[in-house]
């Protein structure tokens, strides 16, 4: 039987991830963990979860937790995790993956030293509206790749713990854009000549990098008054657009026209990345995410920051 532990259970595990994509006939949620009492109890009971606590520690050290998910800010997903894998338990972290790349490294490190996986829940490379992008490119129907923009405004109010630096570095360009440079490293191979500039309070980041020949770039701006947020590949012989997070089509233009091509995202969007890593502890498989991929967005975020 395989496990699973989950230390924070707030919003992003009762909407995006939530226990039931855990469940199998194999596995299972056993104990979860929110330091508000009420809460983590509140939680259990509505889900079905047979022991709930306060302390992280005690999901840890578990001996029924096979693998451990943690869901809380970023801020702590280094200890937390660090202790998990010396524990011995497999772990499936939330993103950005740590507060900066040598965070991440220790992570890597531990999980490697203790001969356990970590995974990190860059969920897109395992959404299907990405493979169907994947499936585009792979196809040629681009041509040859030149080049990749990502553009983003967003009005916001700067509340919130993704604006509190002790809890998350680089405001919400590092809590978001992560995972449109985690896609793009799933799509067009590891990154390199990354650099970046951004405002003192991090309402504004600029960015450019290379995938292979692929020239990149990406401008993020918030606090505007409208929304935009796209990421355009243009070749030699088509132009793919796509959202990173909303589920709106994906668009191909192309001397034979337009294409529009809608894909829904699952009602939890981390259910297929965690159908994937149920896989390979049955060892029939593995995760598209891992520590490895997810430390070369760790590096590309760290090198856009300076």
């Amino acid at each position: 039987m395989i496990g699973w532990g989950i230390i924070g259970v707030g919003d992003v595990t009762e909407r995006k991830a939530a226990p039931a994509i855990f469940r199998a006939a194999d596995s299972d949620v056993v104990h979860v963990m929110r330091r508000d009492p009420e809460r983590a109890r509140d939680f259990a009971a509505r889900h079905g979860v047979a022991r709930w606590s306060t302390d992280a520690s005690a999901v840890v050290e578990d001996p029924e937790v096979t693998a451990v998910y943690i869901a809380t800010p970023t801020a702590t997903h280094a200890e937390y995790a660090i202790a998990a894998a010396r524990a011995g338990k497999h772990v499936l972290v939330e993103k950005p993956m740590a507060m900066s790349a040598p965070e991440a490294t220790r992570m890597v490190e531990a999980a490697e030293a203790a001969g356990v996986h970590l995974w990190v829940a860059y969920y897109r490379r395992a959404l299907p509206r990405f493979a169907k992008v994947r499936e585009l490119l792979d196809a040629g129907v681009l041509g040859r790749p030149l080049s990749v923009h990502t553009t983003w405004r967003k009005p916001t109010d700067f509340t919130g713990w993704r604006w509190d630096p002790e809890r998350n570095r680089g405001g919400e360009f590092y809590e978001t854009a992560c995972h449109t440079l985690d896609v793009l490293d799933h799509l067009l191979g590891p990154a390199d000549d990354v650099a970046g500039v951004s405002s003192s309070d991090h309402h504004a980041v600029s960015a450019s990098y290379r995938f292979g020949d692929v020239v990149g770039s990406g401008s993020w701006a918030f606090g505007t008054p409208d929304a935009v947020e796209e990421t355009v590949i243009t070749g030699t012989e088509g132009v793919l657009t796509f959202a990173s997070f909303a589920p709106t089509p994906v668009h191909l233009l192309t001397a034979e026209g337009a294409a529009a091509y809608e894909v829904a995202d699952p009602p939890h969007v981390h259910g297929p990345l965690v159908a994937a890593i149920l896989e390979e502890l049955r060892g029939r498989g593995a995760s598209p995410s891992t520590g490895r991929s997810a430390l070369r967005t760790a590096r590309m975020m760290d090198a856009i920051l300076g």
